[in-house]
């Protein structure tokens, strides 16, 4: 036996149309920057950053929060960093 259940398409597209809007991390690369900051230091307590941080390094900021920093790194992929690893010029 078979239970069919109707699908309602608009609702889909309103899921997908919504998970686009959130993928925003997808376009960050080629966002306008927002600033710069200068690395400081990469003495990290918990995570390794020296191989993607160099301290003395102008970055741009693509996108900022309370307590991070998204930039592109020395990997050339956007990454977030904790802000104490920074200073605003």
């Amino acid at each position: 036996m078979h239970n069919t259940c109707p699908i309602d398409y608009t609702r889909t597209w309103t899921i997908l149309k919504g998970t686009v809007a959130a993928m925003i991390h997808l376009t960050w690369r080629d966002r306008e920057t927002v600033k710069k900051v200068k690395c400081v230091h990469t003495d990290a307590k918990k995570y390794l950053v020296n191989n993607a941080l160099t301290a003395g390094t102008i970055y741009d900021v693509k996108n900022e929060t309370e307590e991070f920093y998204y930039i592109i790194d020395n990997t050339g992929k956007v990454g977030g960093f904790y802000k104490e690893y920074f200073q605003d010029i």
